[in-house]
Parts: C-alpha cells; structure tokens; sequence
C-alpha cells in the first residue's frame, strides 16, 4: 500500500504540467486590433477585476507580470506574465503565460482556461474602446 501510495505522488508530480501560454497558438489568435497603448491601459484595468494583483510593469518593453490569488484549482495562486508587441499601428499581439506557484499540483486546464478568459477580456474591452 505504502509502495502504491508513494508511486501515485511522484506520478502526480512528473505527469502534472500546471503552466500555459499563448505562444502555443497559431499568431492570428493572439492578436488585438487596437492600438498597444489602448490594450496596455485596458489590460491594467482589467487585471485587478480578475483578482490579481500587479507585482511588475515595464512601459519601454510592454511587459506585466501578476500574481492571482490562491484558488481552490491553485492553493499558492498563479503567476501571470504579459507581453505587448505592435504589430502595425492598430494591431497588438499578445504573448499571455500563467504557471501555478506550485508546479507540482495537478494541473486540470486551470491556466488554460485562466489564460484564454484574460485574453479575451482584454481583446473585448481593447477593441470595443476604439469603435
């Protein structure tokens, strides 16, 4: 029993890959069609609204990172990482990573999801800011 037991931990803890980023989709589903300055001053309204809190921004290279607090799907809570290109003058590409605090739990989709939700309130307010 005690052999199962300490199998099924260490198999939890290889298997489970509790991290996720945009960079894994094709580049035309990362981008926002407004201008970076809109999608940089949305996204730090909207941070705040999904319970994370702003621990860096950098204005010259248009990066954010965020710490959400703890869930139930992430006990330490999740890291947030954000990054802002211009593609053009009406057009933003977004680079959007989140990992658990800790990199062992199971991992149930909850970046996934968390990362996509985000990136999509973003793209919403962003694009309907400029029509």
């Amino acid at each position: 029993m005690k052999k199962l037991l300490s199998i099924s931990i260490l198999l939890m803890i290889i298997v489970s890959c509790s991290s996720y980023s945009t960079t894994r989709r094709a580049e035309p589903e990362n981008i926002i069609n407004a201008p970076i300055d809109v999608v940089w001053e949305r996204t730090l309204e909207i941070l705040p609204t999904e319970r994370m809190t702003i621990k860096n921004t950098d204005k010259e290279n248009y990066s954010i990172e965020a710490k959400k607090h703890a869930t139930f799907l992430s006990p330490a809570g999740d890291i947030l990482n954000l990054r802002l290109i211009q593609k053009g003058e009406r057009q933003t590409i977004i680079h959007c990573s989140a990992e658990s605090v800790w990199h062992y739990w199971v991992d149930f989709g909850h970046e996934c999801r968390m990362t996509i939700n985000i990136f999509n309130r973003i793209k919403d307010a962003s694009e309907s800011s400029i029509f």
